[in-house]
């Protein structure tokens, strides 16, 4: 004889976003402590932050934030391995230069790896160190709160192309319904 199992209560769109929302704010809690308690274990101040830590926080997020850096490691991340030609499809018009040197920069800071580096660039796949798993995993919350902040059960926005950020008529964001 099998057990009857309750029915599941689905909660509403507006509840469950009120709950997520909820659980985000507890994370970005949890993390502010987190760090603080990393500078004082470390007996660094964050405050006031000094040359030296303003420099070294500028030089990382211009190699992890800088132009088509992020959009790559997030491909890397999402296929656990990917060749040069599947991170131009994703990327979208992009040079081939660009990318390679984009790619070099961020193997040079430890964030990715040619899995078979005898190959030419273009044969090679690439896929993340334990420095850019770590990167990924804890920028993950940033995207999933972005998603939900801008309407979590919207589709995707298709890409804007430089055409149209420059003439103006990139479509505006969808709102949370």
């Amino acid at each position: 004889m099998q057990a009857v199992l309750p029915p599941i209560q689905v909660p509403s769109d507006d509840e469950l976003f009120r709950d997520l929302m909820d659980r985000f704010t507890v994370l970005a809690e949890a993390c502010a402590r987190f760090s603080q308690d990393v500078y004082r274990k470390t007996g660094t101040s964050v405050e006031p932050m000094s040359e030296d830590t303003m420099r070294r926080n500028l030089k990382i997020t211009q190699s992890v934030f800088g132009k088509r850096s992020l959009e790559a490691l997030a491909i890397v991340y999402m296929n656990r391995s990917v060749g040069m030609e599947g991170l131009k499809r994703a990327l979208g018009p992009i040079r081939a230069s660009f990318l390679k040197m984009r790619l070099r920069q961020l193997e040079a800071e430890g964030l990715i790896q040619r899995d078979d580096a005898s190959k030419a660039s273009d044969e090679a796949r690439y896929s993340l160190t334990y420095k850019g798993e770590m990167i990924a995993r804890l920028g993950e919350p940033v995207l999933l709160y972005l998603r939900l902040a801008d309407g979590w059960r919207n589709p995707a926005p298709p890409a804007t192309t430089r055409a149209d950020a420059e003439s103006g008529s990139a479509k505006p964001t969808a709102e949370r319904t």
